[in-house]
């Protein structure tokens, strides 16, 4: 006994009947704009690897690697924070907001990071902050606002961002 025969094409706008099937076929091709994207994020590092001496790594690589990069970490009790202790995830738990001019930066700005949750620093917490800021205790002791007034420097040394000159913040 045969199979029965497939139904006679439908037309696109009909809806499907009880016990009728629809077959998708897989595209044979990726998109032209996807493949763009792709194609990009291959060539970068080997755009960047290959620069001649004297050549703006801005005249060749895609604005991703090259643009300044922004990094949130948590602010330990020592002047210093390790790389690898970076998140590009802007988390409340993490007061420092860090920025690098390009990927390879040696040097970097840091300041409060607008994302970190004050209700955590409020309180004693502020002090966990003194070996990246410079800040004066209101008279009280109490405050309700951190503002950032200068950014501060930092230096990359043996995977760690050692503090150069500490930020500065306004408790009010």
């Amino acid at each position: 006994m045969n199979p029965p025969p497939p139904p006679p094409p439908r037309p696109a706008d009909q809806p499907l009947e009880t016990g009728q099937t629809v077959e998708w076929t897989a595209p044979t091709s990726t998109p032209p704009a996807i493949q763009e994207l792709i194609d990009a994020t291959a060539e970068a590092p080997t755009q960047l690897a290959s620069l001649e001496p004297g050549v703006a790594p801005e005249a060749t690589a895609p604005a991703a690697l090259v643009g300044p990069l922004h990094y949130y970490a948590p602010a330990p009790d020592v002047p210093s924070i390790e790389h690898r202790k970076l998140s590009p995830a802007p988390l409340p738990q993490m007061p420092l907001l860090i920025t690098l001019p390009h990927a390879e930066a040696t040097t970097a700005q840091f300041s409060f990071s607008p994302q970190a949750d004050q209700s955590r620093i409020i309180g004693n917490g502020v002090r966990e902050l003194k070996e990246f800021f410079a800040f004066e205790l209101p008279p009280t002791e109490q405050f309700t606002v951190i503002r950032n007034l200068t950014a501060g420097q930092l230096e990359k040394r043996d995977d760690a961002w050692h503090v150069v000159q500490k930020a500065e913040i306004a408790l009010s």
